[in-house]
């Protein structure tokens, strides 16, 4: 995992309109990990679509930990 996205919108941005895993920790402290399509990002919210949930999902830029471009992704 590249660990570039800690607390700053600007390393996420470059990835709008891509597909990441990232490492995110929930608000009860709880680990997942995610595969998501990043559609925006505002007030240091990421919003994009849960690839294996097909639902939108909204993440807070502090909170993703870890974060890894998905190569050779089929949309």
């Amino acid at each position: 995992m590249l660990d570039e996205s800690r607390g700053t919108t600007m390393s996420i941005d470059k990835y709008i309109g891509r597909v990441v895993v990232i490492v995110y920790q929930d608000r009860k402290g709880q680990f997942t990990k995610r595969t998501i399509l990043i559609r925006h990002i505002e007030s240091g919210t990421v919003l994009a679509l849960d690839v294996a949930r097909q639902q939108p999902r909204r993440f807070r830029t502090e909170r993703i930990l870890a974060l890894e471009p998905v190569t050779g992704h089929a949309s």
